[in-house]
């Protein structure tokens, strides 16, 4: 008879237990699926910023080319205020793209997608920058950043933490581009028009001046030379 108990008892345990593993494997996959679809839906919600900044890239690109011929009364401040706007979106937009990265298992090859089309993108807005530049008789202050994988380019993380803090200190008087050596298309095209295949990395472009890895004080310097308006500027004086 207690041998029967026992049994029993056995059989019962047996049978919780498995109850629980596959309510555990039901559970997870649920939540598993849940995250999935949360991912994505957040994936499509980058792709259409994403396609926000180009409609708007491209609606700055019109302005400047009214202006520069004379069939639109909109003003220089009113195309340099817009820009500004258009490249803190961009911006915005690219940290939560990182940020979606950094939680995310699934998907990865969109991830790489996108943030390729957002390194063109900034090709076109550095060259929006040099045209303003050119409209306005003003400059904008611009910074190429070049760089590659941790392997190939051991400082190129150093040198994104630099250029993060000049971007926190200049803020609009300083616009920034950090665009992967190894992207194909337009980044190739400028990388080639600035020799930088055949720098070694990082390379920085200020102001249409090639340098290499510089400090935060290297590139005040440079950038206050080349008429920047900043207090920075004054305390190297």
């Amino acid at each position: 008879m207690r041998e029967k108990i026992n049994t029993l008892r056995h059989l019962g345990i047996l049978f919780l237990t498995l109850l629980i593993f596959f309510l555990g494997v039901f559970i997870g996959g649920s939540i598993e699926d849940k995250r999935v679809d949360s991912l994505y839906n957040k994936l499509q919600e980058q792709d259409l910023e994403y396609q926000n900044i180009v409609t708007e890239s491209l609606y700055l690109d019109y302005l400047v080319l009214s202006v520069d011929n004379n069939i639109s009364s909109v003003t220089c401040d009113q195309i340099k205020g817009s820009y500004y706007t258009s490249i803190s979106n961009l911006d915005t937009s690219r940290i939560r793209l990182e940020e979606y990265i950094n939680t995310a298992s699934v998907n990865e090859e969109e991830y790489f997608r996108l943030k390729s089309h957002y390194e063109n993108v900034q090709v076109q807005y550095f060259t929006l920058a040099n045209r303003i530049s050119s409209l306005c008789s003003e400059d904008l202050h611009t910074i190429l950043f070049f760089y590659d994988d941790k392997k190939k380019c051991p400082s190129c993380e150093d040198q994104g933490i630099v250029l993060d803090y000049v971007k926190k200190v200049l803020k609009d008087d300083v616009l920034i581009f950090s665009l992967d050596i190894e992207k194909k298309g337009p980044i190739q095209l400028l990388a080639q028009t600035y020799d930088a295949f055949v720098s070694e990395l990082p390379v920085l472009v200020i102001n249409e001046k090639v340098h290499s890895f510089s400090s935060y004080e290297e590139i005040f310097v440079v950038l206050c030379d080349e008429g920047l308006e900043s207090e920075v500027c004054l305390s190297e004086e």
